[in-house]
């Protein structure tokens, strides 16, 4: 395989995508630790420069992989919730969330990497996450104790899912009503 890709049209997009799209199969694969942009250049059939130059390095890789699939996530819970309200677009929001997360090879990675644990704060703290949580929800983002509770529960339920399907629809209601009140 040559450069090709880098040839032509608007290049930069181009190997930015193509570079974050396997740098999404090598996650997927070894998991976040294990993306190693020797290897990424290797699989891409170009330099470490041109990884740099077009990515920004590891750090902004990993964040373009995990923003490529959250929005895939937040996708999924747009179509349940549509037409919901309350504690019922809560517990479906919820619900839909713990199952596309368990569900998606890529997300999994992100889960299990032990930077979860050394980052849960940065994402429970994150305007984003924040933000994002509150819109698919439908609670107040401005409600800054809610939301705190409500990512630090959701991330306790990925991280430590109960134990049966009945355990975990019993805490997704508990959580909805409880965020919703």
């Amino acid at each position: 395989m040559s450069n090709d890709w880098l040839v032509g049209g608007n290049r930069g997009d181009s190997a930015r995508e193509r570079l974050v799209d396997l740098a999404t199969e090598l996650i997927a694969q070894r998991g976040v630790e294990g993306l190693d942009i020797n290897e990424l250049a290797v699989r891409a059939h170009c330099s470490r420069a041109t990884i740099y130059r077009h990515t920004g390095g590891k750090s902004q890789i990993v964040e373009a992989v995990l923003a490529r699939t959250s929005a895939a996530i937040a996708t999924q819970i747009r179509v349940a919730i549509t037409g919901t309200a309350g504690t019922e677009r809560a517990a479906i929001a919820l619900t839909t969330a713990l199952d596309a997360i368990h569900g998606d090879r890529v997300a999994q990675q992100f889960v299990r990497s032990p930077r979860v644990i050394q980052q849960a704060r940065t994402v429970v703290e994150s305007p984003t996450v924040t933000a994002l949580a509150a819109d698919l929800i439908g609670v107040d983002a401005q409600d800054t104790v809610t939301m705190s509770f409500a990512v630090r529960s959701v991330l306790a339920l990925v991280l430590w899912p109960p134990e049966n399907r009945d355990d975990a629809k019993r805490h997704v209601a508990l959580l909805s009503a409880a965020i919703t009140a």
